[in-house]
């Protein structure tokens, strides 16, 4: 005895909820790859100015600004203005990769791999009007061997 085959159901259509879901995966999907072929075309030094940029960043609104203010209730441009034209002294790659109980230490390897000597090369901080945590200039010191 044959058996009829049961005809197919048509696929449904995908709704609008189905095709953006689709396309936030593939677009993130195609970001994610675009990052990841950026950073492979980079050498170890520019890796290591990258990182030190962010580490610089980081510790200047987290860490340096706070405690450079002090006392809640003083006012940023009396205590900063001194610090306008000689700068803030200078903070060294040794100190930014401990700071905040070795936050940043798995950073090191990086450095390392370019070369980055971490008792010379440093930031110096010059704090800008209006004196907030984000107006600030940063002169860079890099002590990297590595150019490849």
């Amino acid at each position: 005895m044959k058996r009829k085959r049961q005809p197919k159901n048509p696929p449904t259509p995908r709704s609008w909820e189905e095709w953006t879901l689709l396309g936030v995966v593939g677009i993130s999907t195609l970001a994610i790859l675009v990052a990841l072929a950026m950073q492979l075309g980079k050498t170890p030094t520019e890796r290591a100015e990258d990182e030190l940029q962010k580490l610089a960043k980081n510790y200047y609104v987290e860490y340096l600004y706070p405690r450079l203010l002090g006392d809640i209730g003083v006012e940023p441009g009396k205590m900063l203005a001194e610090y306008k034209e000689k700068g803030v002294a200078t903070t060294y790659l040794r100190q930014l990769l401990h700071y905040n109980h070795d936050e940043n230490i798995e950073m090191a390897p990086l450095f390392q791999d370019a070369g980055c000597d971490t008792n010379t090369t440093s930031v110096r901080y010059y704090p800008t009007e209006p004196y907030g945590p984000k107006n600030y200039t940063v002169e860079y010191n890099f002590r990297c061997e590595n150019t490849e």
